[in-house]
């Protein structure tokens, strides 16, 4: 992240911004799809590998439309950075 004069711009704070919404909205529908035993203050072994899936497949699936999403601004001779993040 670059900074200009101990400041970062205001397209650094929305990316920062945006990738923070992006982690919290992937955390609440893993959590909501896996964790199903509210028993027990620990998570079972089913419910850690299931996050932990749930979690890459989320990423991977965002990473895919970054890419689709830098590929098409070029093609289109969008400005500024490829892709979202």
């Amino acid at each position: 992240m670059s900074f200009r004069g101990g400041r970062k711009s205001e397209e650094e704070d929305v990316m920062q911004s945006m990738m923070i919404k992006l982690t919290m909205s992937i955390n609440k529908q893993c959590f909501s799809e896996c964790v199903k035993d509210f028993s027990t203050d620990k998570l079972s072994q089913g419910e850690g590998q299931c996050l932990r899936g749930c979690a890459q497949r989320q990423s991977g699936a965002f990473a895919a439309m970054n890419d689709l999403t830098a590929q098409i601004s070029q093609k289109s001779g969008g400005a500024g950075a490829p892709g979202m993040f």
